[in-house]
């Protein structure tokens, strides 16, 4: 068949426009369809939108912060949840938000030879919530958790206690046990850091300051797994060193013949044992008499190592200098005096030429 000019061209017009409505026909990527899908199926449509609203709605807020505690990304939770407090205080969800702060630092702390920073602002969070939100819903929940946080953190200083004890850092434990028992007294571990701490002055050879905290553990917290190891620690100091008896209140539940005074040959054998190589911080404490208790009770730390007030009413020979403990002493000393009457508590008895 022959066509003609005109015919051959409208032919090529219509294929032309067919092939161009077939293109524009086809079908959306099934991709843009399924990216629809998973935006509307999640609550992930809150941090799209307005930003007027997203910033400021207490609603969206909320929501955004509970879906980043949702996915364990609790310091983002914790900006939105402080992001929340700020915007509105009176809101009625502002104790739950206070209470997520908490639980979100909480959240995040791992094993007691982790970084404590989340336990130390979990617990702050917790406070925050008791002092600003009193008698809300969460607060039974809020004091548990927080005596579990202050576990923890006790748990970790008698940890690190037990390594310096192990190393032989005397002054260095006992100052890891006392931080317990000074901001942790109501923790049973308290009871735990006392048996630690008089094994500690045991070792370091105070053993007056062992026996008095023993007495405490015994006495205080009768049902600590070291009561028992207490008793018989206690016991074997007291028969060591019956000079010491008199300067400690007894405990009648200690009285028995486990207590009897020592024969010579116990006592020889006992300071025969004494003369074995001693560490720097047992020099460090034999070198220093013993520090009279604080008006808590408890002896002083021992990093203090601090002697009582000198007397004003000894007769000292002259000439004789006085110098604070921890200087070098000679006559032309700035802490030094030949004064009795004013010294310092810190003084001591020197003489010229040594380190006091």
């Amino acid at each position: 068949m022959i066509f003609s000019v005109e015919s051959r061209s409208i032919l090529i017009l219509f294929l032309t426009g067919v092939v161009m409505m077939a293109g524009c026909s086809s079908t959306p990527k099934p991709t843009d369809q399924t990216s629809k899908k998973e935006i509307s199926s999640t609550d992930e449509q809150i941090f799209v939108g307005d930003s007027v609203e997203m910033s400021y709605d207490p609603n969206v807020i909320m929501k955004r912060a509970e879906s980043f505690f949702e996915k364990e990304s609790y310091a983002e939770s914790i900006v939105e949840y402080k992001h929340f407090l700020d915007l509105h205080r009176n809101h009625v969800l502002a104790p739950y938000a206070q209470y997520k702060i908490g639980v979100s630092h909480f959240k995040q702390y791992r094993t007691v030879d982790r970084d404590p920073e989340p336990l130390q602002q979990s617990i702050q969070s917790f406070d925050k919530l008791l002092q600003d939100f009193p008698a809300s819903r969460y607060e039974t929940d809020a004091k548990q958790t927080i005596l579990i946080c202050k576990e923890q953190l006790a748990q970790r200083h008698l940890m690190v206690g037990q390594f310096y004890l192990r190393r032989q850092s005397y002054l260095a434990a006992a100052h890891r046990f006392e931080k317990i028992i000074k901001e942790f007294p109501e923790l049973e571990s308290a009871g735990d850091a006392m048996f630690h701490l008089a094994k500690t002055y045991q070792d370091l050879g105070v053993e007056e300051w062992s026996q008095e905290w023993l007495l405490t553990l015994v006495k205080e917290h009768p049902n600590n797994p070291y009561h028992t190891d207490g008793q018989k620690l206690l016991a074997k100091l007291q028969k060591n060193n019956p000079s010491l008896l008199a300067s400690l209140p007894r405990d009648p539940s200690l009285n028995g013949p486990n207590l009897t005074i020592p024969s010579l040959r116990e006592q020889n054998a006992a300071n025969s044992s004494k003369n074995k190589p001693i560490s720097n911080d047992q020099a460090l404490v034999r070198t220093i008499s013993h520090t009279p208790k604080s008006p808590t009770g408890f002896p002083s730390p021992a990093p203090a190592l601090a002697r009582p007030p000198v007397s004003t009413a000894t007769n000292y020979p002259s000439p004789h200098t006085f110098c604070t403990i921890g200087n070098w002493c000679d006559s032309t000393s700035s802490s030094a005096t030949t004064n009795p009457t004013q010294l310092p508590d810190s003084a001591r008895s020197c003489k010229t030429g040594e380190w006091c």
